[in-house]
């Protein structure tokens, strides 16, 4: 048989081909990378996790002392000297949120930009505008011994961390390329100054009042910014003297920039909220606290709730510690960055705090020179502005230089012109937080006192922001006071710029602080505030017009006076309260409407329905908490429209329903929409125009996706979670949520609850307290989310606070030893 072989000749190459093979190559190359990069950033996340038992040297300790960690990982230290437990507090704190640290440094130093480019050089400019950096540095040229004494016993705990963890920092060092500098006294500064910034920032709201008087009659602007309510419960006396003593003014410093307006494009929602906390329309910077005398409890001893509500971020913003030295035994929360207790209690006292939101941030118009702009007019003088010129690093690009101006007012924060908030104009910012002396830390004061006289004398030099603070002890005392420096004006209240080239509308001292807010022992045993009004009618000082709307202080002191034999868990149930008394209200004026005003679509008639037979409580699932939301916004649109045309969406306030109740309650017609014959078809046009949004809102047509839930959904969002593959690591969530902006459990999609706190006067073991996530910032660490299902559920750990309880609670043991 003929065998017949053929042979193979070569296919001749494809068009392509030899692209293919580079791209299949540089894809392998770049997967390998990927399982390198992946395998290294992965022995860093565990690299750089802290050591918890055992021995450790640290250069600058005095002494040993002794770090228990709970279950929960937070830390008991044991020292035998103040400055080794501050010193301890700077170490300890350093292992689990350096990162977080470093962070708020950046911020308040203005140097964000130099590790995330372009999206955080608003925030830089801004802060750098207002003087943070110079503004911290004199203040830690200003500090006391003691003060000295504690903050720098802190940064070198922070340094001595550092410096024996080069080459384990936490891996967003290594994915940022970048190592920390040395801590500081002024850098614990700048976190204060980070805080004071996020609570009393008033000038936009300025801004945007001013803008829209432009647009109404005195009658109508007068009406729109309501700032009392039938619902407040001021908790405050009258003050005892009612003269207005001026002390000396300090010489102003610095404070704020940009043109009235914040943008957040580009960026992540954590940085959103670190560097712009107020950007989002439905943030909401509700706290609560109150403290119930034994009357009323079921131990006979007082129990005292602290929840402050503020932006949610990775890490949580607050760091749980107790510290134990001769003469102090604290326990609570801490600022990273920051020594000393904030919140908590010691043997014999606790303390909380809300934001009171007094109005300390003024702006001036400023006239300068035509032929000179460093100059500016006061008094018909020409005076010369401090000019400096700032360098601002922004990665992946050149230096931003930034000339800043400063009046005898404060820095110009205008320089480029925004026409429907500067008006081209001179904005110079006053504000009482960057004035000399005003960086004042009384906190170890605080933390050491024994009673109501010296908590009192404690808080004398807490100068803002102010807070208000409820206080319980051991021996059944309550009581309450707001301290700080506000600003006493020789005319006006600031809530609009005012001139500035002469000295009518200047400051002429602060409210003295036996006059300002404060009550003890109040007769009915119940102190509790949430924001809203604490000062009675006929109070003689001016402290703001924007007061947080009462509902929560309502329901708080609703919920607290119906009870009896209150325990601790009561006070928890309390926190998550999720009973809204604003769409309540909302609710039945709509189905009053809808009786006189036949809504005419299928899914109206529908919301109506679900409004008759709703409990008023904001749960997830709940479609009527989602049709009074809708329909809120709907309203206030229809009545300021006609009004204020495109500015109607810049009204932000706080009473805004009150303003909408005064309306309808009062028939005020003036603000009757043109078209419709009365309120009750302005009311139901607007629930048909909100139940159109719902399906945008929700992704869903049918009415089965009608719940409110899945409209604020929850995720905490880690700064570097654009990071590709490792990146939606660090984040938390989404999850759906339960409560509103106005619920006792006061929660947007950005905030919340930032902690839980509830002390027991009768047993400190058996008090609680939690935080949003964890102890740690580290996310290989078993302690960086550990205790979310607790805070998200609303129950709570217990707060170990005696020796004994704390020794039985210990799951690690750390000994620190002075290096040799």
């Amino acid at each position: 048989m003929a065998t017949t072989v053929l042979s193979q000749q070569q296919a001749p190459p494809q068009r392509g081909s030899a692209a293919i093979s580079a791209l299949t190559y540089l894809l392998v190359t770049l997967g390998g990378l990927l399982v390198v990069g992946s395998v290294a950033v992965g022995w860093q996340l565990h690299a750089s996790l802290p050591q918890l038992d055992g021995t450790l040297e640290a250069t600058g300790l005095r002494a040993p002392v002794q770090v228990l960690r709970d279950a929960q990982g937070v830390p008991h230290i044991r020292a035998q000297s103040l400055h080794d437990a501050f010193f301890a507090q700077g170490y300890v704190t350093a292992q689990d949120r350096l990162w977080q640290m470093d962070l708020s440094r950046r911020l308040a130093q203005g140097e964000l930009a130099e590790i995330f480019g372009e999206r955080t050089l608003r925030s830089d400019i801004e802060n750098r505008t207002l003087g943070f950096p110079e503004a911290a540095a004199r203040a830690a040229d200003e500090l006391d011994p003691e003060s000295r004494t504690v903050l720098g016993a802190y940064a070198r705990g922070v340094n001595a961390f550092i410096e024996s963890h080069r080459y384990r920092l936490p891996v967003e060092f290594t994915l940022l390329g970048y190592q920390p500098r040395p801590w500081t006294e002024s850098d614990s500064l700048g976190v204060a100054l980070n805080m004071s910034k996020t609570l009393n920032s008033s000038w936009r709201t300025d801004l945007m009042r001013e803008r829209i008087r432009a647009r109404l009659t005195p009658q109508l602007y007068t009406d729109l910014f309501p700032d009392t309510s039938s619902l407040d419960r001021p908790v405050s006396q009258m003050p005892a003297s009612t003269g207005l003593p001026a002390p000396s003014r300090p010489s102003p410093a610095s404070p704020a920039t940009d043109n009235g307006r914040r943008t957040t494009d580009g960026m992540d929602p954590t940085l959103a909220a670190l560097v712009f906390p107020d950007a989002d329309f439905d943030f909401a910077l509700g706290s609560n606290n109150w403290v119930v005398s034994g009357a009323h409890t079921a131990t006979g001893k007082p129990l005292l709730a602290n929840d402050p509500h503020l932006g949610h971020s990775i890490p949580s913003v607050w760091y749980m510690i107790h510290l134990e030295a001769p003469g102090l035994d604290v326990a609570g929360v801490s600022l990273p960055g920051a020594s000393c207790i904030i919140i908590g209690h010691n043997q014999r006292i606790a303390w909380g705090m809300t934001n009171t939101g007094p109005d300390v941030q003024d702006l001036f118009v400023e006239t300068l020179n035509p032929s000179n702009p460093n100059q500016y007019l006061h008094n018909g003088q020409w005076m010369d502005a401090e000019v400096r010129d700032e360098a601002i690093k922004v990665h992946g690009r050149p230096d931003v230089h930034l000339t800043v101006r400063v009046t005898r007012h404060g820095p110009l924060i205008s320089s480029a012109p925004d026409p429907k908030s500067a008006a081209g104009r001179a904005l110079a910012l006053e504000w009482t937080a960057l004035q000399p002396h005003a960086l004042t830390i009384p906190f170890l004061k605080i933390n050491q006192a024994q009673n109501w006289q010296e908590f009192t004398t404690a808080i004398r030099n807490f100068n803002g922001p102010e807070q208000n603070m409820v206080y319980g002890d051991v021996d059944g005392n309550i009581g309450y006071y707001a301290p700080a420096w506000v600003p006493i004006r020789r005319q006006g209240d600031g809530s609009v710029p005012v001139p500035g080239d002469t000295d009518d509308y200047d400051w002429t001292g602060y409210i003295p602080f036996e006059d300002l807010p404060h009550v003890f022992n109040p007769p009915g045993g119940i102190i509790a505030t949430a924001n809203s009004r604490v000062v009675p009618d006929g109070y003689p000082y001016f402290i703001t017009h924007n007061w947080a709307a009462p509902w929560r202080t309502a329901r708080i002191f609703q919920l607290l006076e119906a009870g009896s034999h209150l325990t601790v868990d009561d006070m928890l149930s309390v926190q998550m309260d999720i009973y809204s008394l604003e769409d309540e209200w909302l609710a039945k004026r709509l189905v009053a409407a809808a009786v006189a005003h036949s809504p005419e679509s299928d899914d109206a008639q529908y919301a109506v329905a679900l409004l008759r037979q709703w409990d008023g409580e904001a749960r997830a699932d709940s479609a009527a908490t989602l049709v009074c939301e809708v329909t809120r916004r709907a309203l206030l649109r229809r009545l300021l429209g006609p009004k204020l045309g495109d500015e109607a969406s810049e009204y932000h306030w706080s009473l805004n329903l009150t303003f909408v109740d005064n309306v309808l309650k009062n028939d005020w017609t003036r603000w009757l929409p043109p078209g419709d014959a009365d309120f009750n078809a302005t009311l139901v046009e607007s629930l048909e125009d909100g139940v159109k949004e719902i399906p945008k809102l929700t992704g869903s047509e049918g009415r089965s996706g009608w719940a409110w839930g899945t409209v604020i959904p929850l995720t905490f969002h880690h700064p570097l979670d654009r990071i590709p593959v490792l990146g939606p690591l660090f984040d938390v969530g989404p999850y759906p949520q339960r409560g509103m902006g106005t619920t006792v459990k006061a929660t947007t999609t950005s905030s919340g609850p930032s902690m839980r706190l509830v002390v027991d006067f009768a047993d400190f073991d058996r008090s609680a307290n939690n935080l949003t996530l964890g102890e740690s910032g580290q996310l290989a660490s078993p302690y960086y989310r550990d205790q979310f299902r607790i805070w998200y559920n609303g129950t709570s750990f217990p707060m170990l606070f005696s020796d004994a309880a704390v020794e039985r609670g210990a799951a690690h043991k750390l000994t620190l030893e002075p290096a040799k």
